[in-house]
């Protein structure tokens, strides 16, 4: 009897692994309408934040993320201000968590967190327009 069990419990370990594995490994969906519920940041000057001296100025803002369609990993957006809209694009990490965003002038890099919302830190360099940013965004429901 304990030799017919085996192969059984072996049988069930291997599904069991797989279902976890394929778990781990599920794309979120990001499609939707994301709002910046906090953002702090500091700028020499963008579109987003327009200034008419070079200083570095602390910033902050309410943007609107706008993921308009997602294929697998890949999506494509728009990012608003008061001041600006852009196409944004990115893609979600193999591990289905972090996420990586192209804009016009700059990049983002964050994290899908626990709660849903996403944290990202935005970053550009482009000649006399500098700028770094944190902000938490929240999916407005569907």
């Amino acid at each position: 009897m304990r030799i017919r069990l085996l192969p059984l419990a072996t049988v069930l370990v291997v599904v069991l692994l797989a279902a976890a594995a394929a778990q781990a490994q599920a794309v979120p969906d990001l499609v939707g309408t994301w709002k910046s519920v906090a953002h702090e940041g500091i700028t020499t000057g963008s579109r987003h934040f327009p200034k008419n001296d070079s200083g570095p100025h602390f910033v902050s803002s309410q943007f609107v993320l706008h993921i308009e369609r997602q294929e697998g990993r890949r999506f494509v957006g728009v990012k608003s201000s008061p001041h600006h809209k852009e196409t944004v694009m990115g893609v979600i990490g193999y591990d289905g968590s972090t996420i990586h965003i192209l804009e016009d002038e700059g990049s983002f890099t964050g994290k899908l967190l626990p709660d849903g919302s996403l944290e990202l830190v935005y970053s550009h360099d482009v000649g006399a327009s500098k700028g770094i940013g944190i902000a938490r965004y929240v999916r407005e429901a569907k």
